[in-house]
């Protein structure tokens, strides 16, 4: 019961805006997509997490239409 919960929870949250997961850190930010914004929107949200650690973010993959990757690497 508490696996429906909580994929219930997490649709929730991926159908309003793309969402940064627990697994995102200070080396890398995944985001949920469900609004299918474009890589170019997502790159300034990554930018905006990865800032926080002194980085700037770098698109690594795109697992499906949900899933988006972005690595957090120092500024040189």
């Amino acid at each position: 019961m508490k696996a429906v919960g909580l994929v219930i929870g997490v649709l929730a949250l991926v159908a309003c805006t793309p969402v940064y997961t627990d697994a995102s850190d200070s080396n890398h930010v995944t985001f949920l997509n469900a609004d299918g914004e474009s890589v170019d929107q997502l790159t300034q949200k990554a930018n905006a997490y990865c800032a926080q650690y002194g980085k700037v973010a770098k698109y690594k993959s795109g697992d499906s239409s949900l899933a988006t990757v972005f690595t957090c690497n120092s500024v040189r």
